[in-house]
């Protein structure tokens, strides 16, 4: 029986025979040791090449295994007639851009993907069908996500709406459907008061800290990339001379077709590195992500994946600025960013390159590590169009404070940032306070300063925060609720930009911003 056990570890790879001067042992072997600590023992993985094939709502995005869907050819479409109404719902057009999504739908039990093989197959227009008999449906496949369920329900109020019969438009008493709401356990995540980073030397301390505690990866995005990168090239060179591996991103991208500023940076970079031996540790994407958000993520040698994620252009601070950023020490969460750039780095739409599947499976692979004990916190990652939502949601929780942080104050902010919190700030019971940095574009001092003063005189304070420079972008309200992005509350319109342009982060936590707020107050003087 021991032989018989020790067998089956060897099959996975964990022991190994080694003969000394006296005899042969078992030992374990390096992934032996490794995986010697962990409380249940993960099954081995055999590769295996397999075609698999899925479906695509391309009004949702959310995709399903093709037995969970019930397929309709054209020919097999019902006629509508007086006993049925046959609601057809029109092609948007698709950019399946979230290759997680697709993941999660073909990956069966007791399997990972850990890679994908290139081909020419394309994406086939198909027809899915929910029939409603009673308000009840069948065909709605199972585990659908809560954005497919409710936009089918959507659609079948619209169906009933429509019919001319006096007797079938009658609403039906009926419990809508409801796709299986996250359990708070997938809401909250770990955290720690001190992963709130705050202010520029702090933001170095971090990423030094996770350049140096690196094993094997570092990825790092950067909106932009100057010469202030001299100032993290050492601690670079110094974790790719112990074979880890360094992927740069920039989003910057000009109009025009004018040479991006970052791109001399990167020249720069790239010559440094020529001389070093280190090159292929070096993994410079050729193109910009066109994303203005800033994250860090390192495989740390002893805390695991974790990541940086805020306003702190890593490649191009000078690390002078009040920036802010969170740590995050969850491998789930780390995961959803290297999940997010993925979908930065793909190619035209329907067009998934090697990088982006390479992040892809990297995402799937983390979101597998085991979650270590400690503190927890409801969090949550923001995409561009989240942003708005959450000023919304401050405006409508908050009860004694609400404040916007921003590096820039412009036109374009109104309406998303400033116009919802008006109605809040005539209420004299809660503050409403707005601060930034400079104004945005062709914007003059005193053309701020007149808004300034009609803001005040229903209660709003906006102010311009000359020392220290303010680049922060940050949201918070009452104690216990702060987001912390990359987003400029008060000069951009989230609707312009695409999904991944600015990525940010929600916590809800015991006193957070309170804690920000009065760090931010220390850091004025």
């Amino acid at each position: 029986m021991i032989v018989e056990a020790v067998t089956r570890l060897m099959r996975a790879g964990w022991v190994e025979l080694k003969a000394t001067s006296t005899a042969v042992e078992f030992v374990a072997t390096a992934q032996g040791r490794d995986r010697a600590g962990e409380e249940e023992l993960k099954p081995s993985i055999t590769p295996l090449a397999k075609y698999r094939s899925f479906y695509i709502d391309d009004r949702t995005g959310c995709a399903f295994r093709i037995r969970d869907v019930q397929p309709c050819r054209e020919n097999q479409v019902p006629i509508a007639n007086n006993d049925q109404i046959v609601w057809r719902i029109d092609r948007a057009g698709l950019d399946p851009d979230d290759l997680v999504e697709v993941f999660n739908a073909i990956e069966g039990q007791d399997e990972f993907i850990v890679d994908v093989y290139p081909s020419v197959a394309r994406l086939a227009p198909m027809q899915g069908i929910v029939t409603y008999r009673d308000g009840i449906p069948e065909g709605m496949p199972p585990r659908a996500p809560k954005a497919f369920v409710d936009y089918i329900e959507g659609e079948y109020q619209k169906a009933l709406a429509s019919d001319d019969s006096a007797e079938r438009a009658r609403p039906l008493i009926r419990r809508a459907v409801e796709a299986t709401p996250r359990d708070i356990a997938d809401r909250e995540f770990l955290f720690d008061p001190s992963d709130l980073i705050v202010d520029g030397a702090a933001n170095l301390e971090a990423f030094t800290k996770a350049l140096k505690g690196a094993r094997e990866r570092v990825i790092v995005h950067s909106g932009f990339v100057t010469e202030n990168v001299n100032e993290v090239m050492p601690n670079l060179l110094s974790a790719a001379g112990r074979n880890v591996r360094i992927d740069l991103f920039c989003g910057q991208d000009e109009a025009g077709g004018t040479r991006r500023s970052s791109e001399d940076a990167i020249a720069d970079i790239k010559t440094r590195i020529a001389g070093t031996g280190l090159r292929d540790r070096f993994h410079i994407h050729p193109f910009s992500t066109e994303s203005h958000s800033k994250f860090v993520v390192a495989d740390d040698r002893t805390h695991g994946w974790i990541g940086l994620l805020g306003s702190c252009n890593w490649l191009a601070s000078g690390y002078k600025s009040f920036d802010a950023s969170l740590r995050i020490r969850d491998p789930r969460f780390v995961a959803q960013i290297v999940g997010a750039l993925s979908q930065m780095v793909k190619g035209r739409p329907g067009v998934w390159t090697d990088t982006s599947i390479h992040f892809a499976v990297l995402g799937r692979e983390i979101a597998r590590h085991s979650v270590k004990q400690g503190r927890k916190a409801e969090m949550s990652l923001l995409y561009t169009k989240d942003h708005a939502n959450f000023v919304m949601r401050a405006a409508e929780e908050g009860k004694k404070r609400i404040f916007v942080l921003s590096h820039q104050f412009g036109v374009a902010g109104g309406p998303v940032t400033v116009f919802p919190l008006l109605d809040r700030a005539k209420d004299k019971k809660i503050d409403v306070s707005l601060f930034y940095g400079k104004p945005a574009g062709a914007k003059k001092a005193s053309d701020l300063l007149a808004l300034r003063e009609r803001y005040g005189e229903v209660g709003m304070t906006i102010k311009a925060i000359e020392r220290p420079r303010l680049h922060a972008k940050v949201l918070g309200w009452d104690d216990d609720n702060l987001v912390i992005s990359s987003f400029n509350w008060l000069s951009v319109d989230p609707s312009e930009h695409k999904p991944n342009r600015e990525l940010g982060v929600y916590v809800r936590s015991n006193s957070i911003a309170l804690k920000f707020l009065r760090d931010f107050e220390v850091a004025q003087w």
